[in-house]
């Protein structure tokens, strides 16, 4: 009997402590909550195996902490898509960014890539310089298509005239077969 007096006034005592102390529905409704409601907070890049994530992300300007805004978005999408080309992934596609919010109103952002395949150079060739002024091109077929290796072989045949007296702009032309997966290259020398 004793502990069951012991026990009510407990409870009772319980029960006093969460009407006094513990905040009403509308005080909780009214306190800011943790999280604003168009704040990211998640970016993720989903596209399987293989995708350089590191360099995809230090692409984005949408970071957790950030507010949503639609056109960093869009440029986010396009920031990604350039450095899969630039990586020889002339096929890659990037969905505009899915925004799904939590209970507290925190956005998180995902990006769904398709890579494609890694284009490889099929031919490459020199217009406007002979075999001589030229020096080594640095790009044969069946390389990586990646667009930094192509501008670096540009710089380098540039610079290869310019060493021999012959200078001129070196413009590169690229063209892809999304078919074929493969990338025709010509290097025109002007004069």
């Amino acid at each position: 009997m004793r502990s069951l007096l012991v026990f009510a006034a407990l409870a009772a005592l319980c029960g006093w402590v969460g009407v006094r102390f513990l905040p009403t529905t509308e005080a909780r409704a009214a306190r800011p909550s943790a999280v604003r409601a168009q704040e990211i907070q998640s970016v993720a890049i989903d596209g399987g195996r293989g995708l350089p994530l590191a360099a995809l992300r230090a692409k984005l300007g949408s970071r957790p902490g950030t507010m949503i805004d639609a056109a960093a978005l869009a440029q986010d999408r396009g920031a990604i898509e350039g450095e899969l080309l630039a990586r020889g992934r002339l096929a890659a596609k990037v969905e505009p960014a899915a925004v799904t919010f939590g209970r507290e109103g925190g956005a998180f952002v995902t990006f769904t890539v398709t890579q494609g395949p890694m284009f490889k150079l099929r031919s490459v060739r020199v217009e406007g310089a002979t075999a001589s002024d030229m020096g080594v091109v640095t790009l044969g077929a069946g390389d990586e298509a990646s667009t930094d290796r192509i501008e670096r072989a540009r710089l380098a045949l540039g610079e290869n005239l310019a060493r021999r007296g012959k200078p001129g702009a070196v413009a590169a032309t690229v063209t892809p077969d999304l078919a074929a997966g493969v990338v025709d290259v010509v290097f025109a020398v002007a004069r």
